[in-house]
This record gives structure tokens, C-alpha cells and sequence, in this order.
């Protein structure tokens, strides 16, 4: 009840009536006769509480809008300029990651993205990721543990008023070291003094079904001959060994129809509904939105399902002083994958992997059915975020601000399998993690000016606090299928609390991280006559995972600012910045300010890290697995320089931004690797410095101009460029070899390190020989059949020094096309992206041709998933090698399978029309403002050299191994109307 009587007191009152003046509105208290003048700059306070001062750097929404997207990294994709976006699946709510002018450090692995994604600040408010520390419980870093959804996937786009890329190194200083690798800010709709306005906004659509070329077990056999028939044995284990799935002919689960398709891929529902209500008087006013989600792909049934509830409300209780609050919740829910690999590395657990699951889509319906009905697989997200903010004019020029700042997030997934997927026993987990994260933020800011002379001061400090946990349970081997709870004593104080009952095997984790960072800074601001700006800002960041002797660090940034239209006398725009700002980087793991530590190799158990043991035989010991910690581990640092030239031609109908930026990311934390007799693997030290260099380019132009019943066209492109460059390692080496990659100092840090392979050979007379001894490998002489690597050095011997470094994961240029087209009442928008420059190893060709060596490892590469019954590889691509060769001739780390992954897309195709002026729909709805009507195309086609599916579709670490789930055509229709 004190919630509606709230809201019905922000409605605006029937007797507001405005001055004759332009400078106030006087306000009728409804009970009351009094009249009081309240001034439009007071107004204003409270209804600008939560905007940027936006750039050209900011997205055009009205070309997104109408798209079913539900993920930020969706939102920029080709919007805006310097921005590169890494998707490498379309399933709803996985992860992506957001890189802003390039990788700050090498990105190696899934837990790297962490240390380049962008921040993202929704109405001031910086969102915390999932923390990484859990990933010590898993051998192989392909799947997070626990619900698994980006955080980044809970904004919905309905409630989002504006989106500006933050990018010049002065203005992320101010924000801190949150935002050293760039900045998403995100403004929602917040309140306004007005009559009361309603929004709603729905679209229904669906995922279409992607074509693909099924396969069944003939076409296997026929593969696997070739390598038979080409390379025969007189061993009768080989052909004893020949996997019985094959054998047999006559069986029609796998030798008859390949239409497990129909049951894996399916035209998906997409749908949304969102509702908005904004008013309110000169001395509060309110926004309150909320809406529902359903976003599905076309693969696998996977779905996800968002539900957001947002309150802003803004209060003048005095001119001199007004009060903020906004609130969010957010929550989620998932159906994910039914991926055999997933399961199996969630259990770690290995089964025997020599017959996949049948092509047919009976036997798979079969499958499908009894998963549906005895797995449970709950995977459940709740966000919230909230601050309340107050602003107070102490004096004419003089203005204190105080603001606190929530944001929380919350995980869970419940998981169980029956025996019958698990070879006669049964699984269960409960994995739950939340991140909290709280700021306390001060400010004072004085402006003044004498005349053409404008000066701003501010001094503040903010304190964050971050709290992360997660907790991990699981058991095997349960009773039966039905018992899928872990039930326990219900008295916390006994000593068997957590014993669990029913003979269920439990085994618990839980870990904790902390952050905390106490910041000060000061600004100052000089503009003279609206012609030159200059600006300076220092910080100081003292941090809790830093060392306590070099925990506090100074940073300053400093920008001057020249507007050229104004000294040339120009009506056109005109204006060059040049910009340096030293921004700390933020350091999450606590363990480098704890002082020495060390570890040896891992001491885990069969594919289970969890289980420690020495020698085999269990043991207990502490998981340090990623080395020695010592002293003297510093504050990493970011050097940003830009120089930025934005002009505008034609009376502004042609408007361009060129930016050229120059980053170095020091001193950054990597291991080094030590001598083996110290009983550890490496020590980590400081010394890591990556350089980015580039320029973004933003061209807006007015084609043809907005007149009424006139055709008007308008179009803008982004351009981006981006080099990086690895120009320090520690103790000045000179290159660091990490399992198949190498970081060498004056090379990319994504690029890919390869044998250059120049063929197979075909007789024992091509094979090379030095001294009397044929060409080796790894100690293995070359024989017939084998791949034909180059030996770099001509010692005679195959070997890492003859690796060279080729292609980078990430573009050189990229950016997006967009145009806008609109006719009296109608509207078409069209959105194209590119790449150029980006290379791929394709794993998943890799893997299908060496399947004599995973089959034979059972290891997590010989899993054959459905999707794996179909031809997704240019089979005319690769020689046919000797797979029973041990110098393992289909090894990914050659350019056999690198490839070039260029791409142009049409993303988006939107056509709409605005009905408000139709008589018969002002008649049904007398009060409507705009009711927009559109239809909507996603994802039209491709233009790619790319032999996968999709050339987006690529792993953090430039890997593309086919189970990133296809970008799928996407048709809608919707409507926006406003009463």
C-alpha cells in the first residue's frame, strides 16, 4: 500500500498550471492554496539526474531497437567505432566478451576475458563479473561451473535511454581503474516532469533452422577407409580395433537415415513485452518500467527467459537539493545444452567414448525424451542494482554530491543425471556464487567564471568493496534415480550438520575473494571563450590485492582541447583533442598481496584436480597450482594516449570523428617459468607490456535531408584499425612459451605459433636426410605418409624452433555500415558488419581427422557429439596422412588449419511504419503519441572465405571447434506505441 500511495503521489497534479515567465512554473499544492515558484534551472536537476554528456562515440538506438538482442555485446556489434565484439555462440546468455581498442594482455584462455573486457556503468554504476577463482576445480577451461550466464546478458535494451563508448584516456581516468580497459556507459529512462506518459512495447518472431548437410555411418566408413586403404597393416589389431558402430552395415540406427536434424534444430519462439510509465510534477517525478523476455536459439531447445523491474524516482525538496534513487531487478533463467562434453566435464568423469550417439532421429528422440524427463538442469540468475544519490548547492558555485551504489548478482544451478547416461550410476551438483559490490562515493565541485574564463574544480573519493563466493557441492552414486536432493540435519549447531543422509558420496568446495579500493582524485577545468579546454585529473588508488608496500599508486591524465571553429570564425564543427591519461589496472586475486607462496606441479588424480595426490596415492595438500608468488608484485598500469579530430562539412550534414590512439598496458603480473629443481612451475613477476596502436573513424552522413513527404537517407560507418604488439616480458626475456602459444617480444600476442606444413610425403625418397639420419620429429624419423613441415633452421630435426608465428584471432579493421532510410511515415534501417584480417585455427577439422589418436586417449576431443553427424569440413582441403603415425600428423599447431575468417554480414534488415495518423487508430486511441509498427530480419547472410559454419563463431583463444551454436535467421514483428 505505501508503494502505491508513493506512486499516485508522483502523478502530476491536476491543478499544475505554468507562469507567464520563462523562468519559472508555479505548482498548486492540491491541498493546499499556496503558490510556490519553483525555477526551470531546479527543473532540470531532476530530470537530468542520470544523463552523460554524450559524443559521437554514442550507439544510434533507434537502429537497434527493434532487434530481439539480450546481451550488451549484442547492442554494439558494428554501432560503434573501436569496439570489437567476440561471440563464439549464439546460445542466449553465454558469455561474450567486449574489447575496446585492443587486447590489453594475452587472452590464452576463457578466464582471460576478465583482463580486457570493457566495464560497463549503468546509470553511474559499474557491473561486477563473475569472478574466475573457481576454475581451479576443473581440468580443462572450456565450461564454467555454475549457471554459466553472462552478467552482461541482464540489461534490457527496452529500458536503456542511451549507450556512449568512453574512450578518451582523461575521461576514464575520472572513472577509475574499473575502466582501464574502456567504458560502456549506459544511461537508463529515469523520471520526468511532465503529464504522464505510457510506453509499451512487444514483438513476437522465431529462429529459423539453419541448413546443414547431414551424415550418417556410410559416409563415416567411407572416410575412415581411405586412411585403411591407403595405409594397410599387418597387424590384426588394427583392423580388430575398427570401431563396431562401423562394422555392422546393417544397422539403420547408424547406416540409416541422418535426420536427427529435425529433432536437434527447430524454428524458435522469440517474444517481448515491456511496459513503461513516466510523470510527475516540478518537485518529483518517476519512471517505472518492466518486462518479460523470451530469447531462444534454433539449436538444442536452448532458450532463456529474463524478467526486469525497474523504479526511478527523482525529488526537489528543495532547489538547492535533490535526491536520486533507482532500482533494478533483473532475473534469468536458462535451458542450456544438452552437450555430451559438457556433462562429462562437469562430472569429470570419462565413459567409454568409442560409440557416439546414433544419427537417427528416432533413436536420438529416444534420447531426447528420457533426458527431458530425468534430468534436472536448473540454471537461475538474480541481479540488482540500486544507489541513491543526493546533490546540494551549498553555495553559487559550489555543489556536494554523495552517492551509494549497490550491485548485486546472484547464480545457481541444481544439476542431475540418471545412471542410464552415466554407465549404471548417477550424478548430482549444486553450485551457487554471488558477487557483491558496494561503492561509497563523495564528491565537492566548484565552477565559476569571469567573463570568457571558465574554471571547474572537483576533489572526491570513492570507496568500493567487493565481496565474491561460490559454493560447490556434488555426489555420485545416489541410491536410486529419484533421490535428487541432498538432504542434511536441519540443526546447524549439531556435528554431523552436513552429513548427508541416503548413502549419498558428497564432496563440498567453497571459496571466497574480497576487494577493496580506496580512491582520491581532483580535476581541473579551464575553458577560455568556448575555444580552448584544458583539463587535468590525479588519482590516487590504493587497492587490498596489492602488496602492502606498493599499495597505493598516483595516476595522473591531462587533455587540451582546441576548437578550430571557433577561431576560424566557422559554422561547421571543428575541434582537435589531445589526450594523456596513466589509469592503475585492477588486480582481482588476492593471493599476489599475500606474500610468498609456491606449489609444485599439479597433484591432481585422473582428470579430477580436486583429488590431490603424490604419486598416486591420495593425499592432502594446499591448490597452489599456478606457481610461486613472491614479493615485489606492483600495481600494473595503463599508458593511454589519443590524438581525436571530429569536423563536420555541408551545415553539418556530413559529420566525422578520427581518433589515433596509442595504449601501453605495463607491468602487468604473468608466470614465469623456473628451473624444475625448485620444485615449481613458475614465479610470477611484473614485467608484462602490451602495446596497442590504431585509429577509429566515424563518418555520419546526411544523404538526403529530413523533409516532410521526402525521401531522407541517412548513413554512417565506422572504420577501425588495431595492431598489438608484445613489447616486454619480464626479467627482459625475450619469449615466453605457453603450452602451444608463444608471446615474443615485437609479435602480436594473438597470434598463432604453427609448423609451416608444405605437403605430405608420398615415398621414403622426398623424405630429407643431414648426415646420414632421415628428417625427425620429437626423436621420430619422417616416414611415409607424413606431413611435410618446414624445417626452419636445416639441423635435420623437426622441432619448436622451427614453428613461426602466423595470423592474429582478432581483425586488423572491422566496424559496421549502417543506413536509415525513411518516406512520409516509413522507416527502413539496415545494419551490415565486417572483419578483415581475422585468422581461425580450426580445431574442429583438426579433431576430425585425428581420430585415431583421441579414440585411442579417450580423451575429451574423441566425445562426438549430434551435430557431429554432419559434413561441416572441406574434405577436399586435407591429405589424406597416416594416422597411425606417432609423429601425430593432424596436430592442430600447424597452418594446415589455420584459415582466413574475414567476414562480411548483413546483420539487420528493419522496415516500419507509424500509424498515429491513421484516423481509425487516433479514434480507438485518442491519446497515442506513436504506434509503430515493424517487421524485423536478422542475421540475412554471410559473405566469408570461412570453411565452418560461421565465421563470429570463433573461442576467445582464436580456436573454432563447432560447438559455438549457429547464428540462426531471425524474422519478427512488433509494435511500439506511446499514449
Amino acid at each position: 500500500m505505501p508503494a502505491v500511495l508513493l506512486f499516485l503521489t508522483l502523478l502530476p497534479s491536476p491543478k499544475l498550471h505554468a507562469s507567464n515567465s520563462t523562468h519559472s512554473l508555479i505548482v498548486v499544492q492540491q491541498d493546499t492554496t499556496e503558490e510556490k515558484e519553483v525555477s526551470i534551472e531546479a527543473i532540470k536537476k531532476i530530470n537530468t539526474l542520470n544523463t552523460k554528456k554524450l559524443t559521437i562515440d554514442t550507439v544510434n538506438l533507434s537502429v537497434i531497437k527493434a532487434n530481439p538482442y539480450v546481451h550488451i555485446a549484442d547492442y554494439l556489434k558494428g554501432q560503434a567505432s573501436g569496439v570489437l565484439v567476440q561471440s563464439p555462440t549464439a546460445e542466449p546468455g553465454s558469455y561474450q566478451n567486449i574489447v575496446i581498442r585492443g587486447l590489453s594482455r594475452p587472452q590464452l584462455s576463457n578466464n582471460d576475458i576478465n583482463s580486457n573486457i570493457a566495464a560497463v556503468y549503468v546509470n553511474g554504476i559499474p557491473m561486477a563479473l563473475d569472478h574466475n577463482f573457481s576454475k581451479d576445480l576443473q581440468r580443462y577451461d572450456l565450461t564454467r561451473l555454475g549457471a554459466s550466464t553472462d552478467y552482461y546478458s541482464s540489461i534490457d535494451l527496452s529500458t536503456v535511454q542511451s549507450i556512449e563508448i568512453i574512450k578518451d584516456p582523461v575521461r576514464l581516468s575520472e572513472l577509475g581503474p574499473l575502466a582501464a580497459n574502456g567504458a560502456i556507459w549506459i544511461t537508463t529512462y529515469g523520471g520526468l516532469s511532465s503529464t504522464r506518459l505510457i510506453s509499451i512495447n512487444s514483438y513476437m518472431g522465431f529462429n529459423t533452422k539453419p541448413q546443414i548437410t547431414p551424415v550418417n555411418a556410410d559416409f563415416e566408413n567411407r572416410f575412415r577407409r581411405q586412411f585403411y586403404n591407403r595405409y594397410p597393416s599387418t597387424d590384426p589389431n588394427v583392423e580388430s580395433r575398427y570401431p563396431g558402430y562401423l562394422s555392422d552395415s546393417t544397422n539403420v540406427n547408424y547406416y540409416g537415415p541422418a535426420n536427427w536434424m529435425d529433432r536437434y534444430f527447430s524454428n524458435s519462439m522469440l517474444s517481448n513485452l515491456d511496459l513503461s510509465i513516466k510523470g510527475g510534477t516540478s518537485r518529483a517525478n518517476f519512471g517505472f518500467m518492466a518486462g518479460f523476455t523470451n530469447n531462444a536459439s534454433a539449436s538444442d531447445d536452448t532458450q532463456m527467459k529474463k524478467y526486469n523491474v525497474l523504479l526511478n524516482i527523482n525529488m526537489l525538496p528543495f532547489e538547492w537539493m535533490n535526491i536520486s534513487t533507482y532500482l533494478n531487478g533483473r532475473r534469468s533463467s536458462r535451458d542450456r545444452n544438452r552437450n555430451i562434453r559438457d556433462r562429462l566435464l562437469e562430472m569429470a568423469y570419462y565413459p567409454d567414448l568409442s560409440t557416439p550417439i546414433s544419427p537417427n532421429t528416432q533413436v536420438y528422440s529416444d534420447f531426447i525424451s528420457r533426458y527431458d524427463r530425468t534430468v534436472l538442469d536448473d540454471n537461475v540468475i538474480n541481479n540488482f542494482q540500486g544507489n541513491i544519490k543526493l546533490d546540494a548547492d551549498i553555495i553559487e558555485g559550489l555543489k556536494f554530491t554523495t552517492n551509494f551504489m549497490i550491485d548485486y548478482s546472484e547464480g545457481r544451478r541444481d544439476l542431475f543425471y540418471p545412471k542410464d547416461l552415466m554407465e549404471t550410476i548417477n550424478y548430482q551438483s549444486g553450485f551457487i556464487n554471488y558477487s557483491q559490490r558496494y561503492i561509497f562515493s563523495n564528491a565537492l565541485a566548484y565552477n565559476f567564471n569571469t567573463g570568457k574564463n571558465e574554471f571547474k574544480f572537483k576533489v572526491g573519493t570513492d570507496y568500493q568493496q567487493d565481496l565474491y563466493r561460490f559454493y560447490f557441492a556434488r555426489a555420485f552414486d545416489g541410491p536410486n534415480d529419484y533421490i535428487k536432493l541432498n538432504i542434511v540435519q536441519s540443526d546447524p549447531n549439531k556435528g554431523d550438520y552436513l552429513l548427508p543422509r541416503g548413502d549419498l558420496k558428497v564432496s563440498r568446495w567453497n571459496g571466497q575473494e574480497s576487494y577493496h579500493m580506496q580512491s582520491f582524485y581532483g580535476t581541473a577545468n579551464y575553458i577560455y571563450d568556448d575555444t580552448f579546454d584544458f583539463k587535468a585529473v590525479i588519482r590516487w588508488d590504493g587497492a587490498s590485492t596489492i602488496q602492502k608496500d606498493s599499495r597505493w599508486m598516483l595516476t595522473p591524465a591531462f587533455s587540451a582541447s582546441w576548437n578550430l571553429a571557433k577561431t576560424l570564425e566557422s559554422k561547421e564543427d571543428f575541434k582537435v583533442r589531445a589526450s594523456y591519461g596513466r589509469i592503475a589496472l585492477p588486480n582481482y586475486n588476492s593471493r599476489y598481496a599475500m606474500g610468498p607462496q609456491y606449489s609444485g606441479s599439479s597433484l591432481g588424480i585422473l582428470e579430477d584436480p580436486t583429488i590431490s595426490s603424490y604419486y598416486g596415492f591420495v593425499g592432502l595438500t594446499r591448490s597452489y597450482k599456478n606457481g610461486w608468488i613472491g614479493y615485489n608484485l606492483n600495481w600494473a598500469y595503463s599508458d593511454k594516449y589519443e590524438l581525436a579530430i571530429e569536423k563536420s562539412l555541408l551545415d553539418s550534414r556530413i559529420n566525422t570523428m578520427l581518433a589515433f590512439y596509442q595504449t601501453y598496458d605495463r607491468n602487468q603480473i604473468i608466470g614465469v617459468p623456473v628451473p624444475g629443481e625448485f620444485g615449481f612451475s613458475s614465479q610470477f613477476k611484473n614485467g608484462l607490456e602490451v602495446k596497442n596502436m590504431g585509429f577509429d573513424a566515424n563518418l555520419n552522413i546526411k544523404v538526403l535531408d529530413t523533409k516532410e513527404d521526402r525521401l531522407s537517407w541517412t548513413t554512417s560507418l565506422n572504420f577501425n584499425f588495431n595492431k598489438n604488439e608484445l613489447t616486454k616480458l619480464p626479467d627482459n626475456l625475450n619469449e615466453l612459451i605457453i603450452g602451444d602459444r608463444i608471446l615474443k617480444v615485437g609479435h602480436a600476442i594473438d597470434s598463432y605459433w604453427l609448423y609451416e606444413n608444405l605437403g605430405i610425403y608420398n615415398n621414403a625418397g622426398e623424405i630429407p636426410t643431414l648426415g646420414g639420419s632421415l628428417l625427425s620429429v620429437d626423436g621420430l624419423e619422417f616416414t611415409v605418409g607424413d606431413a611435410i613441415w618446414k624445417d626452419q633452421d636445416g639441423n635435420g630435426i623437426i622441432n619448436t624452433d622451427d614453428k613461426v608465428i602466423k595470423g592474429r584471432s582478432t581483425p586488423n579493421f572491422f566496424g559496421g555500415f549502417n543506413n536509415s532510410f525513411s518516406y512520409k511515415k516509413f522507416q527502413l534501417d539496415l545494419g551490415i558488419i565486417y572483419a578483415l584480417g581475422q585468422k581461425v585455427l580450426n580445431q574442429r577439422a583438426s579433431n576430425r581427422y585425428n581420430f585415431i589418436s583421441n579414440e585411442s586417449s579417450n580423451s575429451i576431443f574423441a566425445v562426438r557429439e549430434i551435430f557431429n553427424w554432419q559434413n561441416d569440413i572441406d574434405l577436399d582441403k586435407y591429405p589424406i596422412y597416416n594416422v597411425w603415425s606417432n609423429t601425430n600428423p593432424y596436430r592442430l599447431d600447424q597452418d594446415l588449419f589455420l584459415e582466413n575468417a574475414s567476414y562480411l554480414k548483413l546483420r539487420s534488415v528493419t522496415l516500419g511504419y507509424d500509424l498515429s495518423n491513421l484516423g481509425v487508430v487516433s479514434r480507438l486511441i485518442p491519446t497515442v503519441r506513436r504506434a509503430y509498427v515493424y517487421v524485423n530480419g536478422n542475421n540475412l547472410f554471410t559473405l566469408t572465405p570461412f570453411s565452418g559454419n560461421d565465421p563470429e563463431l570463433i573461442n576467445f583463444n582464436g580456436y573454432y571447434d563447432a560447438y559455438g551454436m549457429q547464428f540462426s535467421r531471425s524474422f519478427t514483428l512488433g509494435i511500439k506505441l506511446d499514449l
